[in-house]
């Protein structure tokens, strides 16, 4: 066994190139899995620690309910005589304006105890001025904060807040964590709760309490709350504030980063195995000839590429383990406003990917070493080579099955399975690539037909070789697919940017959120010089139960149909929805895509049960809501996940909470939307509302779907490069066993440069297979991939890119035409004698 070991090793250190390939490929597979499976969970828990961070030590929130219209309590009220408290803080907060480095900046005051908040973690000073005293007018600012306005501790703050003017000193700057992670957007200044009750005049008043209660007794203490304190919200920390976070998609793009890298990485290993075999099948005869059985001779070459694995593997442990908080900080959303993310390394897995690099390599290979080995003993020790790929007409018709389950699929998927849709792309691919021979062999039979007559028997013998060449078929077979790929991701981000840019309607310039239950408090908003048009959003969320399957729709209450159709241009109603709407008091009108995708029409009805913010029934009632459509809407305009759906008002306001309670607004002519947000901001400083403008909202959206755009992106890039790596391995294999066949032809027929003519015509007909392979597979996969992302949520058109297919077309032919030119320099010095004296 030793001996044995010793050989291995030393065929592993003898050919640097090959096993750079083979360590590089598992190295890839290895890293992209490891860091694939640790993503979402360290995304998870890095917005997670954000959120908890913001409440420091405690587990409960206690704010007065909304309905009760005054946000604003004593700390009395709160009865908490029947829960154990192990720590509590009360808070109170403002929001005013203040200028910095010549810069309107609009801040949140947050008045609390200093001591105690500090004892809860919820601020950390790290400078601060002798005596810092917040009840002295000082405020406390975060490290980010001071570093981007070059605050230092002493500064002077001039704070606008309503009509008068405040005059604050920086008493002490803290690490930009713990409740300053909420600086998202506006900038957070700490100090006394009663610095903050003088600014809103107010009397020993308070708007949040934060409760420690022991671990073991968080529900039950929450329960028990609720019993005795019916006008206020008590939730969960964890719940009261939430990042929302596509996770599913983000899970199914890593996902198919993993498939990808693992199909391409196990494509480049069934290509080096070839080589490997080839170059061992003397030896494999030699062995075998001196008493050495089948099983044998199996397990030495296993052996071989089991230590490949192993210390491919290692490396890319290695190296997954210095990549991954970059990788991480890649989809971090967040770190701008310097929230760490938060790595951690599962144990789990890491021996996932470990086993997976070790034991991968000689899975792939081990079907082709079973396969070479049963060879006859004359042909192990003669060394003979085919080039010559017999078709097999089970690969064919397992492809054509293949290829006609792919559109199956997706015209049974009508409900948008994830997994049929991941099926069918799957499927599409796994067919292209079982037929790619017999589309090899058609295309060269065409060429022929027409030109035979007309060229060169070096040209004619270039376009005859492909038909039955498996390091063509291999080689154009690796580039189809990561052909496609691009393809899909290419189309996939240009129909964001198409919808984003011509679909989207601007039906408002700035939106208010954060708002009150009682929505009558803003009707002065329309008063403002600045505002031309408002509109109140009523929004919820609830579970639908159609036909037993269940998701979720956003609610939206609407009060007058006519105001809402002139006021929205991405929704239209295409019949008489609205008038059918007046006579329904539990009537609905639901998207047309959902429609269709349930195959409901109206009159029908369907069962609705509304949720809160935490997606839990709302007030823990299990009894849906029985609604009757009314009609249907276009709305893929409004929203790009098209679950919009909508109610009247009273029915609404019955059954439904406002959790996302918006007020749209348009700009007077002469205003920009900049402009208008200022002055609404400024009009309601003294509460919590947020405003945005239809561009920040777009440009929001449109950053979370390029990161992962991109995210996949690279993948598919390291892919191609682990692509570019087989093809590179292939050519080896095909000039190793062509050489012959070349040294032949020249010593019979043709001289070098028809030989590379020959090759060169071999290369050219492999980019014509991909060229219309890609075109036919483009189009396929357009219709195929608008169920996998419609199953995610992107619920938009797409188009074929010619654009795209034009670059991608361009940039085969360069990788094609750099990658013979190695062969041509092996051509030209070839040693023709040397290859003819084994004949």
């Amino acid at each position: 066994m030793k001996i044995i070991l010793r050989h291995v090793l030393k065929n592993i250190v003898e050919k640097k190139l090959r096993t750079s390939i083979v360590f590089v490929t598992i190295l890839f597979s290895t890293m992209v899995l490891f860091i694939g499976l640790s993503l979402n969970t360290i995304i998870n828990n890095t917005y997670s620690s954000m959120l908890q961070g913001i409440y420091g030590d405690s587990n409960i929130v206690i704010t007065k309910s909304a309905a009760d219209g005054d946000p604003f309590y004593k700390r009395t009220e709160i009865n908490l005589e029947s829960v154990s408290v192990e720590q509590r803080i009360d808070q109170l907060h403002a929001n005013g304006k203040v200028v910095l480095n010549d810069e309107d900046v609009n801040v949140t005051l947050s008045g609390m105890d200093m001591e105690l908040a500090e004892d809860m973690e919820l601020v950390a000073p790290i400078r601060q001025l002798d005596g810092f005293d917040p009840r002295e007018n000082m405020v406390m600012v975060s490290h980010k904060t001071a570093s981007d306005y070059g605050l230092n501790l002493g500064d002077e703050l001039i704070i606008d807040h309503g009509e008068e003017t405040n005059s604050f000193k920086v008493g002490a700057i803290n690490e930009s964590n713990g409740m300053f992670y909420s600086e998202t957007g506006e900038r957070l200044f700490v100090t006394s709760l009663q610095q903050v009750n003088r600014l809103n005049k107010t009397n020993q008043l308070v708007s949040t309490t934060l409760i420690q209660a022991p671990e073991n007794r968080v529900d039950s203490a929450i329960e028990e709350l609720e019993e005795v304190n019916s006008e206020f919200t008590i939730q969960k920390t964890g719940s009261a504030d939430t990042v929302l976070r596509d996770e599913q998609t983000f899970q199914t793009v890593m996902m198919l980063a993993i498939i990808i890298i693992v199909l391409i990485s196990a494509y480049v290993i069934s290509s080096l195995t070839k080589l490997i075999i080839a170059e061992r099948l003397p030896v494999m005869g030699t062995f075998r000839s001196v008493g050495l059985n089948k099983g044998m001779m199996n397990c030495i070459l296993l052996l071989e590429f089991f230590l490949y694995g192993l210390f491919g593997s290692i490396l890319g442990i290695v190296l997954a383990y210095f990549l991954l908080p970059f990788a991480a900080d890649i989809f971090n959303e967040y770190k701008e406003y310097g929230v760490e993310t938060a790595v951690e390394y599962q144990l789990s897995y890491l021996i996932i990917a470990f086993l997976f690099g070790m034991i991968f390599p000689a899975f792939i290979s081990f079907f082709r070493i079973r396969r070479a080995n049963s060879k006859p003993l004359k042909d192990l020790i003669l060394n003979t080579q085919h080039t010559t790929q017999k078709q097999s007409r089970i690969s064919l018709l397992i492809g054509i099955v293949l290829l006609a389950g792919a559109f199956a699929l997706y015209y049974i998927n009508q409900l948008d399975n994830l997994f049929m849709a991941v099926g069918s792309i799957v499927f599409l691919f796994i067919a292209v690539v079982l037929l790619m021979p017999g589309f090899l062999y058609g295309i060269s039979k065409f060429f022929h037909y027409f030109l035979h007559k007309f060229v060169r028997g070096d040209v004619t013998l270039g376009i005859r070789n492909v038909a039955n060449n498996k390091i063509v078929a291999n080689n154009s077979s690796m580039i189809i697919v990561v052909f496609l790929l691009l393809m899909m991701v290419g189309m996939t981000s240009a129909g964001i940017d198409q919808y984003l840019a011509n679909s989207m309607k601007k039906d408002f310039d700035v939106s208010i959120s954060g708002l009150e239950d009682d929505m009558t408090n803003y009707t002065e908003i329309l008063e403002m010089d600045e505002v031309a048009k408002t509109h109140n959003q009523y929004i919820s969320i609830a579970e639908y139960d159609i036909g037993g399957d269940r998701n979720t729709f956003a609610i939206h209450g609407v009060e007058d149909f006519t105001d809402f159709d002139e006021f929205y241009e991405g929704i239209t109603f295409p019949d008489d929805s609205e008038t059918r709407m007046g006579d329904l008091s539990n009537g609905i009108i639901i998207d047309e895509y959902q429609a269709e995708k349930y195959n409901l029409e109206v009159g029908e009805t369907i069962r609705l049960q509304p949720l809160d913010a935490n997606y839990q029934s709302l007030n823990n009632k299990e009894a849906f809501l029985d609604v009757e459509i009314a009609g249907t809407m276009e709305s893929s305009g409004f929203s790009q996940n098209r679950d919009t759906v909508l109610l009247n008002l009273n029915y609404f306001q019955d059954h439904f909470s406002g959790l996302f309670n918006q007020v749209a607004v348009k700009a007077n002519k002469g205003y920009e939307a900049d402009v208008v947000k200022e002055a609404i901001a400024d009009r309601y400083a003294d509460s919590s509302v947020t405003v945005t403008t239809f561009d920040e909202v777009i440009a929001s959206q449109k950053e979370t779907v390029d990161t992962l755009i991109d995210g996949i992106t690279i993948i598919i890039v390291m892919g191609l490069l682990i692509g570019l790596l087989g093809i590179s391995n292939n050519l080896i294999v095909s000039f190793t066993q062509r050489k012959k066949e070349y040294a032949l032809l020249y010593s019979v027929c043709m001289s070098r440069m028809q030989i590379i003519m020959m090759i060169f015509i071999e290369t050219l007909m492999t980019f014509f297979t991909v060229v219309i392979i890609g075109f036919i597979g483009g189009l396929a996969l357009k219709v195929l991939m608008t169920k996998l992302l419609y199953a995610i949520g992107l619920r938009i058109e797409y188009s074929f890119s010619f654009e795209l297919y034009g670059i991608l077309c361009a940039a085969v032919f360069l990788l094609l035409s750099l990658s013979i030119l190695s062969i041509v320099r092996k051509v030209f010095k070839l040693n023709v004698l040397k290859e003819l004296r084994y004949e």
